[in-house]
This record gives structure tokens, C-alpha cells and sequence, in this order.
């Protein structure tokens, strides 16, 4: 009866040799232990696509940067008037700010 553990044991150790530690590809390389925030500000989100994820905390600044800037620019872009094609009561057609054709 003491050896019944023993067995047990040796059961349990036996069952771990059959995980075999070899996979059909390499671990990806990446960040390694890094805290949570730190991985989060190597992340570059993107309008369109799939978002960006750099290996360098300097490159993803740089990055997040130079995002920001065309954004600003975008927003400091006059925006484009409006403009409806109109059928005027003589019946010639002319671009209006309003979709009744009468200017205010």
C-alpha cells in the first residue's frame, strides 16, 4: 500500500512525456515581459486596415506624431461649400448654396 502513491507518481510523471515540445514554427519574436500600458502605447491605431504594432516605444512616438499632425492639418482644411444644381423658374439650371435656389 505505501507504494501505491509512488505508482501514482510515477503514473503522472510518465503522462508528461507524451507533450511533445517541438511545433511546426518558431515563437514569433515580440515585446517579451513588458507591462500592459507599455505594449498598449507600441500599438498604432489606423482609420483603415489593421492597426500597426511597433517594436520600439521611440518609433511608435514618432508615429503616433506625425498621426496627429495630419489630423490637424485635415481639420484645418477649409471644408468644401455645398452646392445644388437648380432649376430656375425661367427653366435654366444654376448651382445654388440652397436646395430651393433662393439665396439668403
Amino acid at each position: 500500500m505505501k507504494s501505491f502513491p509512488a505508482y501514482i507518481a510515477c503514473l503522472f510523471l510518465a503522462s508528461c512525456g507524451i507533450y511533445s515540445s517541438n511545433f511546426d514554427c518558431p515563437p514569433g519574436k515580440g515585446v517579451g515581459c513588458a507591462p500592459v500600458g507599455e505594449i498598449l502605447d507600441l500599438i498604432i491605431e489606423k482609420e483603415n486596415g489593421e492597426d500597426l504594432f511597433v517594436k520600439d516605444k521611440g518609433t511608435a512616438l514618432l508615429l503616433k506624431q506625425q498621426k496627429k499632425e495630419q489630423e490637424e492639418a485635415k481639420d484645418a482644411e477649409p471644408k468644401a461649400a455645398k452646392l445644388f444644381l437648380v432649376k430656375t423658374p425661367s427653366g435654366e439650371w444654376v448651382l445654388s448654396k440652397t436646395k430651393d435656389g433662393k439665396e439668403s
